[in-house]
């Protein structure tokens, strides 16, 4: 057996230990929980936000979308902010010892606090995801007999990807053993209530939401309006903020991709007009010295092909007025524009 089957054999063990040790008992198991309480958090955090005084209103994919006054502040993440009232819980301390003092501030409008517990149910909601998932992708790695150079070099990445996510659930343990059902089963509210206290990464990962990675979606309809609710004038103030994720999620959203898989596009409906709008806006802010991918060309291409001239004019113009006003004409970042599941996952190794 090579090198490379005996490291994999042992990553299959370590995983299949880790999810059995990690997920058995009382610990995250997500799946058949009711939260009783399930939107107390959202209507908590609607509440805040609600006394907010609505200074603009701006069409998105074809529909009014309210928005607030901007008070919401561009962040990494409001736990890098700290409290004013009292410092956070130790990284990594265990979140079911933290969890109802947490949840209690960010009840309170504490968005460090809000932010902080949104932070800690996604890892451990991620790592619950790996358990189940590296397994099975270990022991197809196992039975690839492929030996030619691309293969191995998939199989490469496969075998980091394994070992990033088994090092993932290790450094999580701590931090996640105990949680119980009932506490995971505030992901939803808690993601939701964390970008209305200002979270960026919250607000893209909550707007991008994909129904099958939301925990007892079925036991709790109120979620699904709430997201009809807050979607769209949570989109509106990340775009105001020059939010580049919300950007691509708008463009997708508006062409009616089933590449992105989420909610979104239900919000929005399909207008073309307005994922062209969104996808010029994408190619303005191209980072400084680098060729636009040929998706993003081929997507231009395509929108553009669907309009009358009047109507790419008008995109075209609304977009260059996007740009200059809440991007401040700046060409945005390499790795600024990323997907809803990496939005909910970034910080993760």
């Amino acid at each position: 057996m090579s090198n490379k089957s005996i490291l994999i054999v042992a990553l299959i063990a370590a995983a299949a230990i880790g999810a059995v040790g990690y997920y058995s008992g009382r610990t995250i198991a997500l799946q058949g929980v009711r939260s009783d309480a399930s939107s107390t958090a959202a209507k908590g955090g609607a509440a805040l936000s609600a006394g907010n005084t609505t200074t603009a209103s701006q069409t998105v994919g074809g529909k009014a979308a309210a928005t607030a006054a901007p008070t919401l502040r561009q962040l990494t993440s409001a736990a890098t902010n700290g409290s004013a009232s009292a410092p956070l819980p130790a990284p990594g301390a265990p979140l079911k010892d933290t969890f109802a003092d947490l949840k209690a501030r960010a009840d309170a409008g504490d968005a460090a606090a809000a932010s902080r517990l949104f932070q800690d149910l996604q890892r451990c909601a991620e790592a619950q995801r790996l358990g189940q998932f590296l397994p099975a992708m270990a022991n197809r790695m196992l039975s690839n007999t492929t030996t030619s150079p691309d293969a191995a070099q998939r199989s490469d990445r496969a075998l980091g990807m394994v070992q990033r996510g088994l090092d993932l659930q290790q450094s999580s343990a701590a931090l996640c053993a105990d949680v119980t059902p009932e506490q995971m089963a505030s992901l939803v509210p808690t993601t939701l209530q964390a970008a209305q206290l200002g979270d960026s990464q919250a607000t893209d990962c909550y707007v991008g939401a994909n129904l099958n990675t939301w925990p007892d979606v079925l036991n709790n309809p109120d979620w699904i309006s709430d997201y009809k609710t807050n979607a769209l004038p949570l989109a509106t103030a990340a775009l105001q903020q020059g939010d580049w994720a919300m950007v691509g999620m708008m463009a997708s959203a508006n062409a009616g991709s089933i590449r992105t898989n989420t909610m979104l596009n239900q919000v929005t409906g399909t207008n073309i007009q307005q994922a062209y709008t969104y996808a010029k806006l994408m190619s303005l802010g191209q980072p400084t010295s680098t060729a636009p991918s040929q998706r993003s060309t081929n997507a231009l291409s395509t929108l553009s092909s669907q309009l009358s001239p009047e109507q790419i004019s008008v995109a075209d113009a609304q977009a260059q007025s996007m740009y200059q006003q809440y991007f401040n004409a700046t060409p945005r970042q390499q790795g600024q524009v990323a997907n809803a599941m990496r939005s909910c996952q970034a910080g993760l190794p």
